[in-house]
């Protein structure tokens, strides 16, 4: 092959090598023997924001205002005297002026065959600066992670734990080494609020999802947390994972339920109390009035006779005496109504109305279908003091003249409604009435924590044409 020949075949061969480096999503470069910049493909123009004139010819340790003079890498290269001699991931750190910070890996390779007899040598540049910033920020994110006191844990689709924190250890026990690989749930014996199924849809469908749960310990003790658990997206939106932050609870758990129990404790000393004073005032104070009024009646009938004046005294006395001896008797029977514990809700209700009816002037239609078995002592005694109370307000605060009271037993569960058409309730008060933490109606507050003792809600709903409480309570 004479010399002419030679050369087209090693333009041709440039031109394929070229049309290769095209195609090649990594940085390329040619270099002659000089270390001279013979071609570059677009991957490194872009990379390194520079225009083939502003580089080819040029020698490497001249490019980007000698960056590219590193002793080491230009030592290395010069050092490639053989078609099986490479450089693999030589790896630069630098701040390119017009790239900015750069991290690549560099390989090089001498390309060089019978119809090229000049040594070229072919350069591969990664640029993996992306790649070790997310590696950087990982691992940054991965420090704060395991300095957090929250049990931070993060699940494949699968709920597979694939990274557990420091505050989980502390929390529930397994190391690390011990977690990892297993299925969260399956490991911490999850108690859900709800089913699982039902659980896991709502976290798919909303993305994520906070609320209570109960763990199992390393130790087999039982912890409360506050969970929050969110989906973690890859960059074509699939699931990919899910990142779960939850905080024991437990001490507060407790403190809650001691209150709830010293609450409970207080309604019933309150209610012990109130017997009490209604057995007292019924049984003494009554008894002594209805007595009074015997005596002045019989005395009134002697002095008729002999003093007018002093009749009429005494006849105001007795009815002065009737009335004390009659709000007594009311005032025992709101305190605590002995037709509850001797004949039952409906009875007591029944008195309770027509009282109040007489009382306030506010028409009352009780409907109670509870069956002719009586509900247990307290449920029956909640009942009816949130019919109390809920009438009580009515008369008070909602300006109607009518109410309803209906009390169904059904499947286990009674549910309670107390209903007016009076002018409702401001939307601000009535959030603070239906929050646990609300500062308002203390006789709202004082129902609900009755019924929560039993198990059950209590809601209140208003309207601008009226308002009505709803509870529900389990029974046996």
């Amino acid at each position: 092959m004479n010399t002419d020949e030679r050369n087209v075949k090693a333009i041709e061969s440039r031109a394929y090598a070229e049309t290769m480096a095209e195609t090649i999503r990594e940085s390329v470069i040619v270099l002659d023997e000089d270390l001279r910049i013979i071609s570059a493909n677009r991957a490194f123009l872009e990379t390194f924001r520079v225009t083939r004139r502003e580089i080819e010819n040029r020698l490497l340790s001249e490019f980007n205002s000698g960056e590219w003079n590193i002793p080491a890498l230009l030592s290395s290269l010069r050092n490639v005297v053989g078609p099986k001699v490479e450089l693999r991931n030589y790896e630069i750190s630098r701040d390119f002026p017009e790239a900015g910070q750069k991290f690549l890996v560099v390989n090089a390779r001498q390309v060089a065959s019978e119809d090229n007899p000049g040594r070229w040598i072919l350069l591969a540049i990664d640029d993996r600066t992306e790649e070790r910033r997310t590696i950087e920020d990982l691992r940054k994110q991965t420090e704060l992670l395991q300095l957090a006191h929250d049990a931070i844990m993060v699940r494949d689709v699968d709920g597979v734990i694939l990274f557990w924190n420091r505050g989980a250890q502390e929390t529930y026990g397994w190391s690390p080494a011990e977690a990892c690989g297993n299925i969260s749930h399956q490991l911490l014996g999850t108690q859900f609020p709800e089913p699982f199924e039902s659980w896991q849809e709502k976290l798919l469908s909303r993305g994520s999802w906070e609320g209570e749960l109960v763990h199992l310990r390393k130790d087999r003790r039982r912890i409360h947390v506050a969970s929050r658990q969110v989906l973690q997206h890859d960059q074509k939106g699939r699931t990919i994972g899910v990142l779960e932050i939850n905080r024991d609870i437990t001490s507060r758990k407790d403190a809650e339920e001691a209150l709830r129990n010293l609450s409970g404790r207080l309604l019933q000393l309150q209610d012990e109390e109130r017997r009490r004073i209604a057995r007292e005032l019924h049984d003494s104070t009554g008894q002594s009035l209805a007595a009074l009024v015997i005596h002045l009646s019989a005395v009134s009938a002697r002095i008729t006779e002999i003093d007018l004046t002093a009749s009429e005294m005494l006849r105001e006395a007795i009815d002065l005496s009737q009335k004390a001896s009659d709000e007594t008797r009311t005032l025992s029977y709101l305190l605590y109504p002995p037709t509850l514990d001797h004949a039952g809700l409906r009875s007591a209700l029944e008195w309770f109305i027509d009282g109040f009816t007489q009382r306030s002037k506010v028409k009352v239609d009780l409907d109670v279908s509870i069956g002719q078995e009586r509900l247990a002592e307290i449920v029956e005694r909640t009942l009816f003091r949130i019919v109390q109370e809920s009438l009580t307000n009515i008369f008070r605060h909602s300006g109607s003249d009518t109410a309803s009271v209906r009390i169904t037993r059904r499947l286990g569960i009674v549910r309670l409604e107390v209903a007016d058409k009076g002018k409702g309730i401001p939307d601000d008060v009535l959030a603070a009435l239906n929050s646990s933490g609300g500062q308002l109606g203390v006789g709202i507050r004082g129902m609900r924590e009755r019924v929560r003792q039993l198990g059950g809600w209590l809601q209140v709903k208003s309207r601008p044409d009226g308002t009505t409480i709803i509870s529900s309570l389990p029974v046996e």
